[in-house]
């Protein structure tokens, strides 16, 4: 996906560039220019628009249709197709990685820079998709609002990816691309007589004439409705999975003349409703994919400012998106669907509020079904979960839950005895769990430090003797987490040595719990401490504690290695005095 948005990039610059416009403004023919170009802005120029009768802005648009459906014409007639575009039809089978050449048709010449690029426009020859890019600069050059349309070649990655057929090298030198019936690259040029409208062109690789030009609504007076979504719609370049073609869609980008990126695959197809949910589902591959282009959009479009009629149009886009979905008419295909949802469905963790309007009702496996659009379904989590996450439920609400789960066999062995002898005991309510939404939780509510009767000032602690942290805002007030390493092993050695009389000040410490393994232990969830918990007022002397013992420990180690060289030199010397004593004796060399 990055790959493809930055070529896109790369040659939609190169579309914009003087150059390049200057040399197609001098190859069309005259008599387009002076007899239909010139006339036609010179009447635009003339005319006021908002005021002109319906009759004059019927001529005007009629000239219009009339130099696009020549331009199309003219450049089918003039643009040579040597060579072999983009193909992306599936994965290479693992068994044909050797001899990936069958797969791979003989690569156009490539194009590094503009130079190259203005080259292949001076000879008007190259692959159908550097074609579409040519005839958007050729829009351009005339002074129309023209975009590039990229449908980005994406193949998902799951087990019913499609393998990439092998080539007919035959037919694909007799016909470029032949087995490929649908564009990659297209251009959608905004009306000049009305910034709502656009046409999409595409002039290479559709036979029918009808299928070369559609004109289509970019945004509207009123919303869209289900009546009028094939104004906004079409169909036209969504491909058709059959036994001839293997092309798919994804995502459809738009590059404008300001290198504005926008994402317009809701005019090109059905079922991308989930994009423009407020949360994308991230356990999916869909939203993750999603919020990858999202990022990316964010980052090409971070120095460009968007118009009215860009934002006019990305509105209207989310509309026709919101409304251009298909139900599924089996459950399995429910299940698997991005955008809809029925109660049935629903994970252990989900729910719809009863609030929830269905998008419509209907009978699956002889049972009425509500539909539901998944924008509408509440993830709850339980108390500990939240806890994780550095949330509290909101007191008035701990009463309220989204939803009761049941819960399944817990992993410790104390907890499986509790649930275990609940179920025994037929109050098996007890081992339900409640679920609470985001919006039932706040930022996490701190315990307090407390005082005992003398106004000593006591820390926190749970009924093991620790305190759980699993976020720095779980801190309590007045306290400091030293997190130095092996503090809690130190400060325990040091109160153990000292009697409450030569203690310097009442040292306490709370071990902090950040996590469970439960690994090392079968049927024990065993707590991983990091640091303690002190008052803020005795942080400065743990941390001298602390530092103490660490250099007598130093110190300790450093005798301890110097006792230890001493103590082999000796033993060394020994074996040398032994040796020569020998050599000595014996005369033994």
């Amino acid at each position: 996906m990055v790959l493809f948005m930055l070529h896109g990039q790369q040659r939609n610059k190169f579309l914009s560039s003087h150059r390049v416009l200057k040399c197609l403004k001098k190859m069309l023919p005259e008599s387009l220019m002076r007899g239909h170009v010139k006339k036609f802005n010179k009447a635009i120029k003339n005319t006021d628009l908002s005021t002109a009768s319906a009759e004059e802005k019927s001529q005007l648009d009629v000239q219009f249709v009339y130099i696009l459906k020549y331009l199309i014409k003219w450049f089918r007639l003039n643009y040579k197709i040597d060579s072999n575009g983009i193909r992306v039809l599936g994965y290479i089978p693992q068994s044909k990685l050797s001899n990936s050449e069958q797969y791979h048709p003989k690569p156009a010449p490539p194009i590094a820079n503009l130079k190259e690029f203005t080259a292949v426009v001076k000879r008007f020859k190259h692959n159908r998709d550097t074609g579409a890019q040519i005839f958007t600069a050729l829009m351009r050059s005339l002074g129309f609002e023209a975009r590039l349309v990229f449908s980005l070649p994406l193949q998902p990655i799951s087990k019913d990816a499609k393998l990439q057929p092998e080539i007919d090298f035959s037919k694909l030198d007799r016909n470029k691309d032949n087995d490929l019936l649908y564009p990659y690259f297209w251009t959608e040029v905004v009306n000049p007589l009305d910034s709502s409208e656009l046409f999409v062109i595409e002039t290479v690789c559709f036979h029918n004439e009808e299928k070369r030009i559609t004109r289509l609504k970019r945004y509207g007076k009123v919303d869209v409705s289900a009546q009028s979504l094939s104004n906004y719609y079409t169909d036209v370049y969504f491909p058709i999975s059959s036994q001839f073609n293997q092309m798919s869609m994804h995502y459809v980008i738009a590059y404008s003349s300001h290198g504005l990126l926008m994402d317009v695959s809701s005019r090109y197809m059905t079922d991308v409703s989930y994009r423009w949910f407020n949360k994308l589902d991230l356990r999916t591959q869909q939203g993750r994919t999603a919020m990858l282009l999202q990022s990316l959009l964010r980052y090409f479009n971070y120095s460009i400012d968007y118009t009215s009629s860009d934002n006019f149009e990305l509105n209207f886009l989310k509309q026709v998106a919101m409304l251009n979905y298909r139900i599924p008419t089996t459950l399995t295909a429910l299940k698997k669907s991005p955008n809809l949802v029925t109660l049935s469905t629903l994970r252990y963790n989900e729910s719809i509020p009863a609030s929830t309007k269905p998008v419509k009702t209907i009978t699956l496996d002889h049972k009425t079904e509500l539909v539901f659009f998944k924008n509408s379904v509440v993830v709850g989590k339980s108390e500990k979960q939240w806890k994780f996450l550095g949330r509290s439920i909101k007191p008035h609400l701990i009463d309220q839950p989204v939803k009761i789960s049941k819960s399944m066999p817990p992993r410790t062995i104390a907890n499986r005895r509790r649930y275990n002898h609940n179920i025994s005991q037929n109050t098996p309510e007890l081992n339900n769990t409640k679920l609470y939404s985001f919006a039932q939780t706040c930022a996490y509510l701190k315990l307090e430090v407390t005082r005992d009767r003398n106004g000593q000032s006591k820390l926190p602690r749970n009924e093991y003797g620790n305190i759980e942290i699993f976020r720095d805002c779980m801190i309590p007030g007045g306290c400091v987490w030293l997190k130095l390493s092996g503090i809690e092993s130190i400060l325990s050695t040091y109160k153990s040595r000292r009697t409450e009389s030569t203690l310097e000040f009442d040292l306490q410490y709370v071990p902090v719990i950040v996590g469970f393994t439960f690994t090392s232990k079968a049927g024990q969830a065993i707590p991983i401490r990091n640091g303690v918990l002190v008052l803020k007022e005795q942080e400065a002397s743990v941390k001298k504690i602390w530092l103490q013992s660490k250099i007598s420990s130093r110190k300790i180690e450093i005798s301890r290695r110097r006792n230890s060289a001493f103590a082999a030199w000796r033993e060394l010397l020994k074996r040398l005095q032994i040796k020569t004593r020998l050599e000595e004796a014996y005369g033994v060399q």
